[in-house]
């Protein structure tokens, strides 16, 4: 298929040029290592050009810094190998917990810098008198080899990023609006919402290419964060309204008069989700309004007055994503704000943070390097230093996998298929080769049809491991100096580094996907905790861009679980919602009566009681039955409050906690509840916990 595919061959040329171009002007320009240039050519260019952007602008960034440590790091430890090669693995680790904690593209600067130095440090080890003049010139190749790939990607058939973002979003709200008919029209449903949560993770990212994309589109990255604050809180909203239908039919029974008509419509109304219009909305805003009924103790009348409060929420946040759908598929920003129905505030930065993983992650690639380097001192070996930068590239590269090793034993697997091809090339037709025309004809004849694979994510992981090696490997100088002993010998050091680095972390950092998985849920479930005892996230839009993030980390590993592991039947999503009932109860507390509020409190610390029991017994245990009693009572106590805000988000936090925790339970007898109670005054209210 990739050799039908027109796109992948413009793209193959272009680069292949590019990559050419940066050759010619290192090797004029009489560059120590000009093929260094040449291969960052293949490293930094993708696809689309805001990719390219963004990725040689933290490239550059990253030799940047690469190149400070090692100015600082060599001359001061090259008397002391072990010193220096245990300086060089710390800095290693540390660049990469930092990468690790920064998912999106800003990350990459922190991956480079930690084996960059790695690069440029141990080949200067036998001469440091030369290290300033060795790091400028392989800042200048890398800069250089940068540069003409944007230039190239910017000038000649740029790829833009709009047309697949405007497809990722069309088809992502396509999604959004099946999940909604379905939650509608059938209850639950568990199909679309982990694909959804697992595109938000990846929002960022396209946030920051469009952004580098073309400057007149600049506008379409403030609608898509705005697109992506709203996202976020729908999630948790269906997932509330599905719980609500549910109870309203459990047991067969109809929905209440004009409510399934109100649903259908609202389900045709999500049919386009791109042509929404203002009347539309008014008035299916207009009938959920017409349809409450009154607070008067019953709990059907209690779970329809919750559930039209979320269908309000979900009518006004679809009608803005609808509005910012089509700011994104114009390359704008709205002009105006004040058309929005739902007011958000920037979630930037916020998302779940393994710190403990990140830096487990990042001291095993930091001990893989360090005792490869203790061998390699040990043996004297002279060309080892080719080994210890690629085993800096293999422990760093993949160390946000939960099981580098199977990547990082295909990156060896092509590594040595690469130099298979580079000695063909350098001792059976390099030496047939006088100018430059004729090197460059020899050269397509191999790297055309790898630059097609590069073009496809599934096949880059092939492609880019096959085309740096062999660069690296051909060593394209002025003059032909090759020497199959050197080569062999780079090569075999190369494979050693690699593979000691697969072995360290096959001993000490791989794990599986439900080891990770249960690592995610038990720091779900001590996020909860917090919130519940007032130490965790009090607003309500980022404490759900955090759990949501964790949510779209955890799919994908929960669809691995085996079947049968009880972390498998953990929803994190309904734990997400939890959290968000949890914020609303405790922001409702301020307008509430004394008795009402010592009853909400006495509710969260039950929750947080829970939660903390969960994570300590790493596995999902049930809720107390008491706190259902609790929750039942206060949801009487609370309907007596008069009407107001108040009132009203602590009826939807209690009976949102209520299904959630209790889904199948029957209603519980409580005790008569006192007399209508007016709120007390805000100076008697107790402080905020």
């Amino acid at each position: 298929m990739l050799l039908l595919d027109r796109q992948a061959w413009l793209f193959s040329v272009k680069t292949f040029l590019a990559a050419i171009a940066a050759l010619y002007i290192g090797l004029a320009g009489n560059l120590s290592r000009p093929y260094w240039a040449m291969a960052t050519v293949y490293i930094v260019t993708q696809p689309m050009l805001g990719p390219t952007r963004a990725k040689g602008a933290y490239r550059i960034l990253g030799t940047l810094l690469a190149g400070a440590a090692t100015l600082w790091m060599v001359p001061h430890l090259v008397e002391t190998p072990l010193l220096l090669s245990a300086a060089m693995s710390l800095w290693l680790s540390g660049c990469l917990f930092i990468a690790l904690l920064n998912r999106g593209p800003r990350g990459y600067a922190f991956l480079l810098a930690g084996y960059t130095t790695a690069f440029i440090g141990f080949p200067a080890v036998t001469s440091p008198d030369t290290i300033f003049d060795t790091v400028v010139a392989r800042s200048e190749e890398i800069i250089l080899g940068t540069v003409v790939a944007v230039l190239f990607a910017s000038l000649f058939f740029p790829a833009s990023v709009r047309p697949m973002l405007r497809s990722r979003i069309g088809s992502w709200m396509g999604d959004a609006a099946d999940w909604c008919r379905q939650i509608l029209t059938r209850g639950h449903a568990h199909g679309p919402r982990n694909r959804l949560a697992a595109d938000l993770v990846q929002f960022d990212a396209l946030i920051e290419f469009m952004r580098r994309d073309d400057p007149r589109h600049a506008g379409a990255a403030v609608s898509m964060e705005r697109l992506r604050e709203r996202m976020l809180l729908m999630l948790p909203v269906l997932s509330s309204i599905a719980d609500r239908l549910g109870a309203l039919r459990a047991g067969g029974r109809a929905l209440p008069p004009g409510l399934e008509t109100l649903i259908a419509d609202l389900a045709q109304w999500l049919e386009q989700p791109g042509r929404s219009s203002a009347s539309a909305y008014a008035t299916l805003r207009a009938r959920i309004v017409a349809l409450k009924p009154a607070v008067d103790g019953e709990l059907d009348h209690l779970l329809l007055v919750t559930l039209l409060l979320r269908l309000e929420e979900l009518v006004d946040l679809w009608q803005d994503c609808t509005t910012l759908h089509v700011a994104i598929d114009a390359g704008t920003a709205p002009s105006a704000t004040a058309h929005y129905r739902v007011r958000t505030q920037r979630v930037d930065h916020v998302r779940h943070v393994d710190y403990g993983m990140a830096l487990f992650s990042a001291a095993s690639a930091g001990v893989a390097l360090m005792t490869y380097c203790v061998l390699w001192i040990g043996l004297g070996w002279e060309g080892g230093g080719n080994g210890a930068m690629m085993a800096a590239v293999a422990a760093a590269f993949f160390a946000a996998q939960d099981d580098p090793a199977p990547s990082m034993l295909s990156f060896l697997l092509w590594a040595i298929v690469a130099s298979l091809v580079a000695g063909v090339y350098l001792f059976g037709i390099f030496p047939a080769v006088h100018d430059f025309g004729s090197l460059v004809l020899v050269l397509a004849v191999i790297f055309l049809p790898l630059g097609l694979l590069l073009h496809r994510p599934k096949t880059a992981l092939i492609g880019l491991p096959l085309t740096v090696n062999l660069v690296a490997l051909l060593n394209v100088q002025n003059t032909y100096s090759a020497n199959i002993q050197s080569f062999i010998n780079s090569a075999v050091a190369m494979f050693i580094g690699i593979g000691f680095a697969v072995v360290m972390t096959r001993l000490f950092r791989s794990v599986g996907a439900e080891w990770t998985a249960r690592r995610l849920v038990r720091q779900g479930w001590n996020t909860l905790a917090d919130a519940a005892e007032g130490r965790g996230q009090q607003d309500r839009q980022q404490f759900a861009a955090r759990m949501l993030d964790l949510l779209g980390l955890l799919a994908p590993r929960l669809a691995a679980t085996p079947e049968g592991s009880d972390i498998a039947s953990v929803d994190m999503l309904t734990e997400a919602r939890i959290g968000l009932n949890i914020l609303q109860l405790r922001r409702s507390r301020h307008g509430l009566p004394p008795a009402s509020v010592a009853a909400i409190d006495a509710i969260l610390d039950d929750i947080g009681r829970h939660y903390r029991a969960q994570a300590a017994q790493r596995r999902p245990v049930p809720a107390p039955t008491g706190l259902q009693a609790r929750l039942e009572a206060s949801l009487k106590r609370v309907q007596t409050v008069a009407a107001g805000k108040a009132r009203d988000e602590a009826l939807m936090g209690l009976i949102g906690l209520r299904y959630a925790l209790f889904p199948d339970a029957p209603v519980v007898d409580t005790p008569a509840e006192t007399p209508a109670e007016t709120p007390a005054a805000a100076p008697g209210l107790p402080a905020p916990r």
